[in-house]
This record gives C-alpha cells, sequence and structure tokens, in this order.
C-alpha cells in the first residue's frame, strides 16, 4: 500500500497540484458569490399596500384659504394634527377614517366618524400618490418593504401644508 500512495504522488507533477489548487479555490470563490448575492431593488406595485395603516398628520392649515398658488401671510394659518387609520385594498382603492384638531379650538370627526374613500397609484419605485375626498391628495413613498409610508398632503386647492407617517398594523 505504501508503495500506491507514492507511485500517485511522484506521477502527479508538482505544477498541476499548484493548478489544481488555484482551480478548486477559484471555483469556490466563484459558488460564494453566487450564494450570497447583494439584495435587488423592490419592484413596487399596488399590492405593495395593502392592509390597514395607523396615520399621523401634522402641519399648517389656511385660517381662509384664498386659492390655489396664492401667498398666503404665516399669520394666516394655524396647527393642524390629525389621526388616521387607512385601509388598503392591494388593488387601488383605498378607505380611512380620521380625526382632526384645527388649532386646539376645533376637532372633526372626533367619534371617528370622518369615513373617506379613495384611489391610490404606486409606480415601481415605491413612489405613489393617494387621491381622495375629490381632490385631495398626498404623494408618498413606501417604506420598510410596504410596512411604511411617509407623505406629504399635495391638495392643489386646499393651501394645507402639512406631513405624516403611516405604520402598517
Amino acid at each position: 500500500m505504501k508503495n500506491q500512495n507514492i507511485v500517485f504522488t511522484r506521477s502527479v507533477p508538482k505544477m498541476s497540484k499548484a493548478r489544481l489548487f488555484r482551480s478548486v479555490l477559484a471555483l469556490g470563490v466563484v459558488a460564494l458569490i453566487m450564494h450570497v448575492s447583494l439584495p435587488r431593488a423592490q419592484a413596487y406595485d399596488l399590492s405593495s399596500l395593502n392592509g390597514s395603516y395607523a396615520d399621523f398628520n401634522s402641519g399648517l392649515a389656511p385660517v381662509s384659504p384664498q386659492g390655489p398658488h396664492r401667498p398666503v401671510p404665516i399669520s394666516a394659518y394655524l396647527p393642524l394634527y390629525a389621526a388616521g387609520l387607512w385601509t388598503f385594498d392591494g388593488a387601488g382603492g383605498l378607505t380611512t377614517r380620521l380625526v382632526f384638531n384645527f388649532g386646539g379650538g376645533f376637532i372633526f370627526g372626533d367619534n371617528w366618524d370622518l369615513n373617506l374613500t379613495g384611489t391610490y397609484t404606486v409606480n415601481a419605485d415605491g413612489t405613489g400618490i393617494m387621491t381622495f375626498a375629490g381632490i385631495r391628495r398626498r404623494h408618498f413613498v413606501i417604506g420598510a418593504g410596504g410596512n411604511e409610508l411617509k407623505y406629504i398632503d399635495t391638495d392643489p386647492t386646499g393651501g394645507d401644508v402639512a406631513g405624516g407617517s403611516m405604520v402598517k398594523q
């Protein structure tokens, strides 16, 4: 038996052993790279928003709106806070229940009885637009794999200056 082992060692030239070692090492590195690949960017669509999201919104609302794109002095605004529960159907439809607090003196929907319906769109990069109550809009971006939304109110006629975030329940 000893002679057979010696014969095998002597029959393989030293250069071939080094080449074999490098080849095996290179194949191992390639296999590792293929196994541990970089995460790919997630492609978003309407189904990325599905289920209920808790909402908090804050900003400023004009005391008496003067129409779109008109400069309004800061003294004409009062604080705006809102909480809501938004439900997305995964197909472009939404419903919401909201409570608003305007300047601490006027609370709207305080029995969770302000119910709105609307639609939403989602782009492949996770940005989108919600439209509700006729012309009210929010531009948003999806985060945390669909578990979070960051948005700003972009109502063209109301004059609100507000933004907020939603978290999936």
